[in-house]
């Protein structure tokens, strides 16, 4: 028996040429796997933490020309010393210290470091006088700051004992977030790939087809670690990426790899040809998983408008992780089916099924949603909006050391700088400021301008002081010839080398709040507000950076997050060929992402579940994440859209019936994208046992959207409002219509 979709669409004929080449398909991805898995085993290795920074951003021109003017960097490494037998300003520890440093800072990749013993800072000395903080500078970008740490970690650990020393700060952070994100993909990838051959082995109830799905997964995790570390050597690829692409990719490509294997033992018991079963099912299926593939890829690429790095960082590996799962699904996964043909059904477990005829489970479903439609679609609609009342109360955060296990060394760092009762917090959240005063700062007008300017920043309300060296030099109430002695003594001397150059100063605003606190980007805020005129201020530090990063996320987001509903929707508008289904489509993802966005707030945010998923409550959730799950979800809701709509399309065509298309094309397709959602809930929540909350708050949130998409959008509101909509549904203006 012949098909006829064989003969027509490029779908078709892609299929057909695959079925005729299988053994040499088959041969040449063996040997491409196989290179894959070698280049892309180390990917992590490869890929930053940071991204974090908003270029051209004033807070990113601070740090720029604190560095360029001052000699002064990121605090990159933030080294706790102990002192087990005594305080920290005792001369032999001291000298200790000291000696310690010297060689860390011959090295090339080291800017400087910050210490009590020259600069007297009280701050960097813990209230107990047992601990001090050295803050050490690198040079270079996140890669090379990286490499410059891994060389001068033992040095930094090599003092004379008894010192005790622990490591903190945002490059060690990044090291130490890529072991993590590797031993937790690895732990994720043993624990998901058992559990989704089991369930696709109850769905396809055969041992040969349960295994194609696995091994297509298995390709895209390969695939996907290769694509991305190549693309590290030309862009800055987050660690987050990868962790996120990677149950992305996996859970999408078994997700492609059932609806295609379960759309060719259909073919198969039609009883047609092996190779006009490939081009029938990539004509169908393919055909869906490719629109599905565009979607989220569309979704996802909306993101590189976000001047953000790590969200740039996280839309290229997204997209190549989907570019993967579409090469195995669309390329590997044919070549095995024609190289398999009915021994796809080998095998088999318990009675054998008609996979040709309808579920009559799903046909009861479909025909409640179908006869009660007003009634369905009011009552998912108060569920869903319950679910979505928390979402109205998000607060953003910044991240930090919490999202690590609460006994690394990073983490203990961070809350021993946090805790107030250990350490001045002033130390830790301290905000500089660059002044270009156009000129000498120390000329006599220039002097007075500095000083107005620092009276204006201590009047912001939070401001503990300002530390300049132009506190101490008062043109008005001292002579040149006192103004020239106040200059040579000390700690004023001092402070002119460190925070005045040619035609700029250094003020550093001391703040007592946590530098991720409200409180702190309010004063943030503030002392950008307090202006010289004459003088250019440029207010810099992490907090002015959390600050410039959801701002600048406020400013995008509603713009990316715009295009994503708009490409969407035009993707939708060519694959169906009308105006109404992709309109719904759209607003339907919309409702399940708001209800995600719900469950994310009450989990993480309020802490529910908080001791058995393994995470600290926060004040809020990264800024980052709303954005990249609108992204990854709106992407994903599409993928179970695209498979069910495409089904009722094909069933409209044939019998031209709203209600017989709705109620069949759930039929046939309700056990496919419930297994499939089972799944990728399985991949996710794998990956959610880790230890990063950065993962485990994107894994919840996609989990609580796909668990609503399959089940209350897709199941009952779907087929409720297209009932209710009629054969309006597939209506188009004449010049949306397929020709005849």
């Amino acid at each position: 028996m012949r098909s006829e979709a064989s003969l027509t669409s490029p779908f078709a004929r892609i299929g057909a040429w695959i079925a005729r080449r299988s053994g040499a398909v088959l041969a040449l991805f063996a040997v491409a796997v196989t290179a894959m898995g070698f280049y892309g085993a180390s990917v992590e290795e490869h890929l930053s933490a940071g991204g974090l920074d908003v270029p051209g951003s004033e807070s990113a021109l601070a740090a720029e020309e604190a560095a360029r003017r001052f000699g002064i960097g990121a605090a990159d490494l933030l080294v706790l010393y102990r002192n087990p037998e005594g305080e920290v300003r005792d001369a032999e520890f001291g000298s200790r210290i000291i000696d310690g440093l010297e060689a860390v800072l011959t090295d090339a990749g080291v800017v400087g470091a910050t210490t009590v013993y020259d600069t007297n800072q009280k701050t960097l000395v813990s209230r107990d006088g047992r601990e001090t903080l050295v803050v050490v500078s690198l040079a270079g970008d996140s890669a090379e700051k990286l490499m410059t740490f891994r060389r001068i970690e033992p040095l930094l650990r090599a003092v004379e004992p008894p010192v005790e020393t622990a490591i903190g700060g945002l490059v060690a952070f990044t090291v130490l977030v890529q072991q993590v994100a590797r031993e937790d993909a690895a732990a994720a990838e043993l624990i998901a790939l058992p559990f989704a051959a089991l369930l696709t082995l109850i769905f396809f109830r055969g041992a040969v087809a349960a295994l194609l799905p696995i091994a297509i997964g298995a390709f895209s995790l390969a695939g996907s670690a290769a694509l991305v570390r190549l693309a590290a050597h030309f862009a800055e690829i987050s660690v987050f990426a990868m962790s996120v692409g990677a149950f992305l990719g996996l859970g999408l490509s078994i997700d492609y790899a059932l609806l295609l294997v379960q759309r060719f033992r259909e073919e198969i018991g039609r009883g047609i040809d092996v190779e006009d079963a490939v081009a029938a099912t990539l004509d169908t299926a393919g055909r869906a998983v490719w629109v599905s593939g565009l979607t989220v890829t569309t979704s996802l690429s909306a993101l590189l408008l976000v001047p953000l790095p790590v969200l740039r960082s996280v839309s290229i590996g997204g997209v190549l992780v989907i570019a993967s799962a579409l090469i195995g699904a669309l390329l590997l996964l044919p070549a095995l089916l024609a190289w398999l043909g009915a021994n796809v059904n080998r095998w088999s477990i318990g009675r054998a099924r008609d996979e040709s005829a309808p579920s009559p489970f799903w046909l009861q479903v479909g025909g409640l949603s179908m006869r009660h439609p007003v009634l369905v679609v009011v009552g998912c609609v108060v569920v869903l909006a319950t679910l979505t009342a928390p979402f109205l109360r998000m607060r953003s955060v910044m991240p930090d050391s919490s999202a690590l296990a609460r006994d690394s060394e990073v983490r203990r760092v961070d809350e021993a700088l946090s805790d107030p009762l250990r350490f001045d917090p002033g130390g830790a959240s301290a905000i500089p400021v660059i002044v270009d005063t156009q000129g000498s700062p120390l000329e006599p007008a220039t002097l007075r301008s500095l000083r107005s300017l620092i009276a204006g920043i201590e009047a912001v309300p939070g401001v503990e002081g300002v530390r300049s060296p132009a506190r101490d030099l008062d043109p008005d109430a001292l002579t040149p010839e006192a103004m020239q002695r106040k200059m040579a003594t000390e700690p004023t001397a001092t402070q002119l080398r460190r925070m005045m150059d040619d035609d700029a100063a250094l003020l550093i605003a001391d703040n007592r709040n946590p530098w991720r606190s409200p409180e702190s980007a309010r004063i943030v805020a503030a002392i950008r507000e307090v202006q010289q005129p004459g003088l250019d201020t440029k207010v810099g530090g992490a907090t002015a950076q959390m600050v410039d990063m959801v701002h600048t996320l406020r400013a995008y987001g509603g713009i990316a997050a715009l295009l994503v509903a708009l490409s969407n929707f035009a993707i939708l508008l060519v694959a169906f060929r009308a105006i109404v289904v992709p309109l719904k489509a759209v607003l339907m993802n919309a409702v399940s992402l708001g209800a995600s966005y719900g469950l994310l707030v009450w989990v993480f945010q309020d802490g529910h579940f908080a001791d058995w998923l393994g995470f600290v409550p926060a004040d809020g959730i990264d800024p980052t994440i709303p954005l990249v799950m609108f992204a990854v979800v709106f992407g994903l809701s599409m993928d179970y859209e695209v498979f069910l709509l495409s089904r009722i399309q094909e069933e409209w065509k044939r019998a031209r019936d709203n209600r017989t298309s709705v109620t069949l094309g759930l039929a046939r397709t309700g056990r496919t994208i419930t297994s499939a959602a089972l799944i990728l809930l399985v991949v996710v929540g794998a990956f959610m046992t880790g230890d990063l909350v950065y993962v485990k708050q994107m894994g919840l949130g996609i989990a609580a959207a796909i668990a609503l998409d399959a089940t209350l959008v897709r199941v009952l509101l779907v087929p409720a409002t297209m009932q209710l909509l009629g054969n309006s549904n597939w209506w188009a203006p004449r010049w949306l219509r397929p020709r005849a």
